[in-house]
């Protein structure tokens, strides 16, 4: 009879330890999930700057002689990076789906993962990697969100492989 009561024990016990396992890792994803904005919640974010054009700050970026127009979102990053334009700089090619530069000095930051980045997206990597989007994919990185710009798929057109060179400035109605 103790033999069957000690294996009746443990078999309980076992089935304790993998219920709270399987429960532990559910809530680990459904935090994870929490954590990354969908796609969606970003073209929301970007309806609600667009519905409130003052909370935006319009930026002129050159890429040969094309001239693009971005939104800056209006945080303590983006008006750290407006107080060194204008800027002419060379950016490099990363990973056929960014454009990259290490700025000199480090920016604040106020990083997420945004899960989904969209062509056209400015982010800041760490705290000093400006990062141009010019592919739409899933990533598990964090950025701080600089802003995006208005034609996405020009601005992906006109960068095409390698390094480009990319001036900054702010627009005239700023």
């Amino acid at each position: 009879m103790k033999k069957y009561f000690s294996i009746l024990c443990l078999f309980i016990f076992s089935f304790g330890l993998t219920a709270c396992t399987i429960s532990e890792t559910n809530e680990s994803e459904e935090t994870n999930q929490e954590e990354l904005p969908t796609s969606d919640s970003i073209q929301e974010t970007r309806d609600i700057d667009m519905s409130n054009p003052s909370t935006m700050i319009d930026l002129n970026i050159t890429i040969g002689d094309q001239v693009f127009s971005a939104k800056l979102y209006n945080n303590q990053t983006t008006q750290a990076f407006i107080e060194k334009l204008p800027l002419d700089i060379n950016m490099s090619d990363v990973n056929s789906n960014e454009k990259f530069y290490s700025l000199p000095d480090t920016l604040p930051t106020n990083s997420e993962r945004p899960g989904e980045i969209n062509a056209g997206d400015i982010m800041l990597y760490g705290d000093n990697g400006l990062v141009l989007f010019y592919e739409t994919f899933s990533s598990t990185y964090s950025y701080t969100r600089l802003g995006y710009f208005e034609e996405a798929v020009s601005f992906a057109l006109a960068v095409g492989d390698g390094d480009i060179n990319v001036a900054f400035d702010l627009a005239e109605n700023n």
